[in-house]
């Protein structure tokens, strides 16, 4: 079944263009401003993480940040298409492009510094995703991309969780630098990681709580908030929509482990979820997922679903949130900043 379905993952790749993964960029075939690729898309198969490689990484990044040069740059570009629930299956597509000049200099996401912020660091189940223009990813949502929405003027959210990403392979990129040289005394820094460090078949992103090398590597995020007088909050990962699955378990119990010995707040979203679905059941928590049929008129208010990668084919996934599950699990997050009279919690809306 693999060679089968591998098989038809290339014949659906020959037919993406470029265009199709680069966000909102202006052209078919070029870049022409700054900006950054896709980290996922939709397939037949369902739900595929994008990782990118270069011909020239010093304008293109590993997780998809382009950069445009002073010259005009060709470039040869590389998109890995990885499956949660098919670890086995990875489908490649290359590009021949030319990187031009752009009037637009590259600007970090203004962050008012007079506010109370939260930075994220975590996987696809967290991340932002587009949600207008063509190929968006409307309705899925990670739950920091609605998590500010819980919170009142005086708390900002800078959400730089990434998808596909482990804790291992976030430090080595530009979303993790970003977090170290933004982040200052008086802000929080939300870890989130599991989902990709148990893939044992890939050394880049692989971890494991039973020879440490997890918990090594969220000490350095714990690390990168303390030092810039920063407070660490550990959150483990939310459930995959199946009641069977225990792989995230482990995981889990070694972040809250850290978070008694270290004296760190943990959010439980995995027990909540958890709870949550053993409660609900997967049929009626499945409603949380993509779990989506074509045309599904649950999302039909939004004008921009019209032009969603999930309007003509839907999706059937028990990892990602839709918006509305994405709000759900955001609200856990507050429920538990509550549980633990955390200080953040006095500024959650009511």
């Amino acid at each position: 079944m693999s060679n089968e379905m591998n098989k038809a993952l290339q014949e659906e790749l020959q037919n993406i263009s470029f265009s199709e993964i680069a966000g909102k960029n202006t052209s078919k075939d070029d870049v022409t401003t700054d900006l950054s690729l896709y980290d996922g898309r939709n397939t037949k198969l369902g739900y595929a993480d994008i990782s990118w490689t270069s011909s020239n990484p010093e304008i293109i990044s590993p997780s998809g940040f382009v950069m445009c040069a002073e010259t005009e740059k060709k470039v040869t570009l590389t998109a890995e298409f990885t499956y949660q629930d098919y670890p086995d299956i990875k489908g490649v597509l290359t590009f021949d492009i030319t990187v031009k000049p752009s009037e637009k200099a590259r600007t970090s996401e203004y962050i008012d510094t007079n506010k109370i912020r939260i930075f994220i660091a975590g996987d696809s189940t967290a991340c932002n995703y587009p949600h207008e223009g063509d190929n968006n990813r409307y309705p899925q949502t990670g739950w920091g991309q609605v998590f500010g929405e819980l919170f009142n003027d005086e708390v900002i959210v800078v959400n730089c969780a990434r998808s596909g990403r482990s804790s291992k392979s976030f430090l080595r990129e530009e979303n993790y630098q970003f977090i170290s040289d933004n982040i200052q005394k008086g802000d929080y820094l939300f870890i989130q990681f599991a989902h990709n460090d148990c893939k044992a078949e890939d050394l880049n992103r692989y971890t494991s709580p039973d020879d440490g090398s997890y918990q090594e590597c969220i000490y350095k995020f714990i690390n990168t908030a303390k030092n810039a007088g920063a407070m660490p909050v550990l959150c483990t990962s939310i459930t995959r929509n199946i009641l069977t699955d225990t792989t995230l378990v482990p995981y889990g119990n070694a972040l809250k482990n850290i978070g008694e010995k270290e004296n760190i707040p943990v959010l439980d979203l995995y027990k909540v979820t958890h709870e949550a679905l053993e409660k609900q059941g997967t049929e009626k928590y499945a409603e949380l997922h993509m779990h989506i049929v074509p045309h599904d008129t649950h999302f039909s208010d939004n004008p921009e679903f019209l032009r969603s990668q999930y309007y003509e084919t839907g999706s059937k996934d028990n990892t990602h949130l839709n918006i509305n599950g994405a709000r759900v699990v955001a609200s856990f997050a507050a429920d538990e900043l509550r549980r633990i009279n955390h200080p953040l919690a006095k500024y959650l809306k009511d």
